[in-house]
């Protein structure tokens, strides 16, 4: 019979003729080309043929043994790789009993396949038109592959679910519907419920009413494929209580891309909302004791002002009385006095007058901060030149030259600012009367764009830096009385006036090479260390 005429015949009669011995070449032809492994089998279990993909899966070619034998004969065992199977599971054996589609997953492991190798086995009877049983056929399959596949994928699965189930964040995913569709065991204990209540749940369930139609807000908005986090977001728990929640929350979408529902991420912030509460609180409390202390420190320093001006006033009438006393005595009764005691006399009268001096200091610099603080515009480089002619009226005989910066417009009080300008400047006046040619110069720092810097420089006796700390202290002089006049009050109210005018003052200088004072005004925050003016030192 040739191929042609076998391919005509009807299926029964085809496969009784290919059982014919005759036909074995076709038999053989068609099972070689075969992309699974093969096998055939008489009535009486004689194993006909095997293909090559058949050896490779099950380790063994043809043997001649009984079909009782077979699963010892080839190392046949279940997919759990330690339970042997028995022959008369082996779905060829059955199919040779009469089963029509005996199947079974299997696991070969012999002397040729020490390894072992997972197949899929399927047997089918053979039979002639008669029914008659000639034979069966054997389907092998190579599902090692697959099963390492399916492996991976549980133990995957499993590292997930322990990952999801030990993570100290809540999980929820939800349908199209809003129903849960899963639900970690963290997000259920946050919640007060199990995993199986959880699962009963939707969306809405868990959400306080008035958010009801932000939620549904919310949940159009993952249907458009948007993702969100939802910060101070309050949940209510399986006993009515609210927690705030960090939900960060995106869509899921299928193969196709249809949206199938929504994957959240929850953190239970309501231990941080109570300690931001807590914290909140304090604050309020520190800046209603810093209030109360600031308002108890303004009424104790007004308390002291006035008590310090009040003193100074009234010891003006008993100083003026000694002072006015020592007079008459040394005009009145110097003939009668020694040239001792009318030194005396003219110490006492020198001590009153410097009394007298200290007092206007003290009523001078309490006037600062009493005096009404009236802000303008304040023509800076104007005062400082009606300042320069008042010194050079006062003693024209000096030889002195200012340079003084045009154009210098500032907000401030024009009273206060022309005390800081006359000090400064009264200053560098003072000790600059031992040069042959005094310098003083009045001016800004270049604008870096920390703010504008003013300065008043002179060429004067200078100061030695280590006692810089002492500048500005109430009656802290850095010279002695007989070397420049002063009360030591100036610098003092200086800093006052500047510190009124929300700014800093502070100075560099050398003995006997002069020095600068700097000041700034509506000074916001504290500038960086600043550039010194040309010809500073």
């Amino acid at each position: 019979m040739t191929a042609t005429t076998a391919s005509t015949l009807p299926p029964d009669e085809l496969a009784e003729s290919l059982f014919q011995p005759q036909h074995q070449p076709l038999l053989r032809a068609i099972l070689d080309n075969a992309a699974e492994g093969l096998a055939v089998s008489d009535a009486t279990g004689r194993l006909l043929y095997i293909n090559d993909m058949a050896r490779k899966l099950l380790g063994l070619g043809l043997v001649d043994s009984a079909p009782d034998t077979w699963s010892e004969r080839y190392g046949v065992f279940y997919p759990d790789t330690r339970t042997r199977c028995p022959s008369e599971r082996l779905p060829i054996y059955r199919a040779l009993q009469g089963e029509d589609s005996a199947e079974e997953d299997l696991f070969m492991r012999n002397a040729s396949l020490p390894e072992g190798q997972h197949v899929h086995s399927i047997a089918r009877p053979v039979r002639d038109s008669q029914g008659k049983l000639l034979g069966a056929t054997l389907s092998i399959r190579d599902t090692q592959g697959q099963r390492l596949a399916e492996a991976d994928q549980r133990r995957t699965e499993l590292r997930f679910k322990l990952l999801v189930e030990s993570a100290q964040e809540g999980l929820w995913s939800v349908d199209d519907n809003n129903r849960t569709t899963y639900v970690n065991r963290y997000f259920a204990e946050m919640l007060g419920y199990t995993v199986e209540e959880m699962m009963e749940k939707t969306l809405f369930d868990i959400i306080r009413p008035e958010d009801i139609a932000l939620m549904q807000q919310y949940v159009e908005d993952r249907r458009q494929g948007k993702s969100a986090v939802l910060d101070d977001f309050r949940l209510r728990r399986k006993d009515g209580t609210l927690i705030w929640t960090l939900v960060s929350t995106g869509p899921l979408h299928d193969d196709e891309g249809k949206y199938i529902g929504a994957m959240a991420m929850i953190t239970d912030i309501t231990q941080r909302r109570e300690a931001e509460e807590q914290v909140r609180q304090l604050n309020a409390q520190l800046e209603r004791r810093i209030a109360e202390r600031t308002a108890q420190l303004e009424f104790s320093n007004r308390e002291l002002e006035a008590f310090a001006y009040s003193v100074a006033h009234d010891l003006r009438a008993p100083l003026r009385s000694i002072s006015n006393f020592t007079l008459a005595l040394s005009e009145d009764c110097a003939d009668k006095l020694d040239a001792t005691g009318l030194d005396y006399l003219q110490r006492i009268r020198a001590s009153s007058q410097r009394m007298a001096e200290l007092i206007d200091g003290i009523l001078s610099l309490s006037r600062v901060n009493r005096t009404e603080f009236v802000e303008a515009d304040v023509n800076l480089s104007a005062i400082a030149r009606s300042i320069s002619e008042q010194l050079q009226r006062w003693q024209p005989e000096r030889s002195v030259r200012f340079q003084l910066q045009d154009g210098l417009v500032d907000r401030g009080d024009s009273q206060l600012l022309r005390l800081v300008l006359e000090n400064l400047m009264g200053n560098a006046w003072k000790f600059t009367r031992e040069r042959p040619v005094a310098e003083i110069e009045f001016g800004t720092l270049p604008e870096t764009g920390t703010g504008r810097v003013y300065f008043v420089r002179d060429n004067g006796a200078g100061f030695d830096m280590e006692y810089q700390k002492k500048l500005f202290g109430v009656f802290q002089r850095l010279h002695t009385q007989q070397e420049f006049e002063g009360n030591g009050v100036g610098l003092a109210t200086v800093q006052r006036i500047i510190r009124r005018h929300g700014g800093r003052v502070w100075g560099e200088g050398k003995v006997g090479q002069g020095a600068v004072f700097f000041f700034t005004i509506h000074e916001s925050t504290v500038n960086p260390p600043l550039p010194r003016p040309s010809g500073s030192n």
